[in-house]
């Protein structure tokens, strides 16, 4: 195993995106490191009996089996437990399950893996069948740089093996003795790594009681092989503790390093897609308001030729009021309902590029996001580094979750009127004429005084100055009508494009100190 430089990997730690890790293992590695006795840990698969071997052990040593520890065939072990045998620290561990896609099962193993950092002598406790799915993980766990002596293998509940000693104890020995060589080829182990083949309670002596005394297995004694695997405990000796602790120091540390970038990565791909998610919606804010500008202008464009010509026609005399009101209303309805059908073609557009968007699975992730730097924290959560060592990797997500909240706070207290405005009048569209009507009444009304003043005055330049600001009026009125249907498309492009605008730069910030995390990361090992 090559070694790591512990303070760069600290130093890296206390930089992380979002807040620092450095504090949290320190803690743990602190607590250890202040064990004046050897500390050794049972590892393995959470049904290969190490609760029952420790049990064992601590009977067989006169001591008394603590309330935690208990014995079933089912996951009863959850948290890394400590019991005094003899003159050191024995360590159960939850059990690996490798492949598991419960949170508690995962958070166990890595419980178990991080405890196998933090010893002196690391014990593998496999069934007779060996390893199965762990296996991966167990030669991982071998190859972490153990001392010489420092890293045994116990071969547990051998009774069960298939082989029955009290009618045939050779056959039971051949039979371990096979096992034994099958373990020591899948681990390359030498000769120099004890393995010790065990029963530690024959037949269910025992069964799940834990009020025993040492003379529970006395008949089983001659060929369980506790005696062995206690008399190794009890040779362990103090006075090796330095060399070890300097080797732990070099798996914990090098296992923190290697499941931080391990989880960084992780991190680095999710918020990567949903980077990519804020940018595609940026873009298409960008092209909908665009097209929308475009749209607007072609009205306006349409709007001032449009009005001087009804004017044009309608000023002069003869006409009556209600055939003017009539002209204005169908010309203006014309125009209206031409620049409206290319407003609602645009919102539709938006309405099915939302469909299609949400229909894909790089939403899920990026609204699963959204609403959680939206939502309040809980009365009395617990924050971050209120677990042990396991819970340092899943702290990860929830930094960078407090770093981007952090970013995005003065985002949301500026969007949220514009937003709750929307939301009120969302899908509301005034139709055309509902606005027109006032609009040409007004218009009728203004021509029927302007023309009245007319025939009371000559024809001078006077008369086409205020045929003119009638024009002009007229044209602003019609615009005011026009602007609440731009508006609204504007507001609903807005709306539906919000989340994606406002965490799109934090996004991108984020995922870059992430690649660089990584990066560093990558070259500590």
């Amino acid at each position: 195993m090559s070694m790591v430089d512990i303070e760069a990997v600290r130093d890296w730690l206390g930089r992380l995106p979002g807040g620092s890790l450095a504090g949290r293992y320190a803690g743990d590695w602190d607590a250890f490191a202040r064990h004046d006795r050897p500390v050794l840990t049972l590892f393995g698969s959470y049904d290969t009996g190490k609760s029952s071997l420790l049990r064992r052990l601590l009977v067989d040593a006169g001591g008394e089996v603590p309330g935690w520890l208990t014995i079933s065939a089912r996951h009863e072990t959850f948290e890394v437990n400590d019991a005094e045998v003899g003159g050191c620290t024995v360590r159960d561990t939850p059990g690996f399950a490798v492949g598991a896609s419960d949170m508690r099962a995962q958070n166990n193993a890595r419980r178990a893996r991080a405890a196998v950092g933090l010893t002196d002598v690391g014990i593998a406790v496999l069934t007779p069948q060996l390893a199965t799915a762990e296996r991966d993980l167990l030669q991982q766990l071998v190859a972490r740089g153990w001392p010489a002596g420092t890293m045994w293998f116990v071969i547990s509940r051998f009774d069960e093996a298939g082989a029955d000693p009290e009618y045939g104890l050779a056959a039971y020995r051949d039979l371990a003795a096979r096992k034994v060589g099958e373990l020591r080829e899948m681990f390359a182990l030498d000769e120099r790594v004890p393995v010790f083949v065990v029963a530690q309670d024959p037949f269910q002596s025992a069964g799940p009681d834990t009020g025993l005394d040492r003379d529970t297995w006395d008949e089983f004694r001659g060929w369980d092989g506790m005696d062995a695997l206690t008399d190794a405990v009890a040779a362990v000796s103090p006075s090796a503790l330095p060399g070890w602790r300097q080797a732990a120091g070099q798996r914990y540390w090098s296992v923190v390093l290697d499941d931080t970038v391990t989880e960084l990565r992780r991190q680095l791909a999710d918020y990567t897609a949903q980077a990519e998610v804020a940018a595609g919606g940026v873009a298409r804010r960008d092209g909908w308001q665009s097209e929308l500008d475009t749209l607007d202008r072609a009205a306006h464009a349409g709007l001032d030729g449009l009005v001087e010509e009804v004017m044009r026609r309608s000023w002069a005399p003869g006409a009556g009021a209600a055939e003017l009101q009539a002209e204005i209303q169908r010309t203006l309805d014309e125009w209206f309902t031409q620049h409206d059908v290319r407003l609602q073609r645009l919102r539709a557009s938006i309405r099915k590029a939302k469909e299609r968007e949400r229909a894909r699975p790089s939403w899920a992730g990026f609204a699963s996001l959204a609403a959680t730097l939206r939502a309040e924290p809980e009365p009395g959560a617990a924050g971050p580094g209120s677990g042990a060592v396991a819970g340092h990797l899943e702290q990860v997500g929830t930094m960078l979750i407090g770093a981007l909240k952090a970013v995005n706070d003065v985002a949301a207290t500026g969007r949220k009127t514009r937003v709750v405005t929307v939301a009120q009048g969302w899908g509301r569209h005034v139709g055309t004429a509902e606005a027109v009507l006032p609009l040409a009444v007004y218009l009728a009304k203004v021509v029927d005084d302007r023309r009245a003043g007319q025939a009371r005055q000559s024809q001078d330049r006077a008369a086409m100055e205020q045929r003119q600001q009638v024009v002009d009026e007229a044209t602003r009125h019609a615009r005011d009508a026009w602007q609440p249907f731009v508006d609204a498309v504007r507001d609903e492009i807005v709306a539906e494009t919000a989340d994606q605008v406002d965490l799109d730069a934090s996004l991108r910030e984020l995922v870059g100190q992430l690649q660089q995390a990584v990066a560093e990361g990558e070259s500590l090992r």
